[in-house]
């Protein structure tokens, strides 16, 4: 089991890009998108990250993570807050070669080298997450999920995402009452988005990401959902 957080051991540093950012109208709209959703990743994951997520170039998000199941919390955050704009993102587990700082734009190591490498396989490919440096079958099955549960998000219209975002950690019957409608509505758009098998694809990769962690309970997800504005 691999140890987080101390020296010479090793880190999750993840990468995002925006895909098409340049043909995005409202490209200074989303880019304060971007920093409100890793403001708030940031402040609910607190201890989870070693480097906090941050907006480091144009529209590309850089963060080192401590707890690997907390990478999902993240990523799932940011690509509701920024819907229908699409991050891709890459992943890689490996230790760092500069002193920890809290700025991931001047960290450096093979974790950051490996999540680069697969965020260029993740644009090749059309993937939402491409994973490496976790061994066989670590890397094959996070990319392979990440991949499932993006092209089941890619199939979302604006209005069900909408429904997925506020149905996080709430029943129905609320999510109906904030949007001010019915709630067989609300259901039937649930339903269409394949929200119950996306919840069940998230829980999976936190489980498959914590078995790189220490052992440290992840509570990011219950977090975040019991701070849903």
């Amino acid at each position: 089991m691999t140890k987080f957080g101390k020296k010479g051991e090793v880190f999750l540093a993840l990468i995002g890009d925006v895909e098409g950012s340049r043909q995005i109208e409202q490209r200074a709209r989303l880019q304060r998108e971007l920093e409100r959703a890793t403001a708030r990743v940031n402040q609910v994951l607190g201890s989870a990250l070693a480097a906090p997520l941050t907006l480091t170039a144009g529209d590309e998000i850089q963060g080192l993570f401590r707890d690997p199941a907390a990478v999902v919390d993240a990523v799932v955050e940011v690509a509701d807050a920024v819907f229908p704009a699409r991050l891709v993102h890459g992943l890689g587990l490996g230790s760092l070669e500069t002193d920890l700082g809290p700025d991931p734009a001047l960290l450096d190591g093979p974790c950051f080298h490996l999540a680069r490498e697969a965020l260029l396989e993740a644009r090749g490919e059309g993937s939402w997450l491409v994973a490496r440096g976790l061994q066989e079958p670590g890397d094959v099955v996070v990319s392979a999920l990440f991949r499932l549960l993006g092209e089941l998000r890619s199939r979302w219209t604006e209005i069900q995402a909408e429904h997925v975002r506020h149905a996080r950690g709430r029943p129905q019957k609320e999510v109906a009452e904030r949007l001010r409608k019915a709630e067989s509505t609300v259901s039937e758009s649930l339903k269409a988005a394949g929200f119950q098998a996306v919840l069940e694809g998230e829980q999976a990769l936190r489980l498959a990401l914590g078995m790189f962690g220490c052992g440290a309970e992840t509570v990011a997800s219950s977090v975040l959902k019991a701070n849903k504005g």
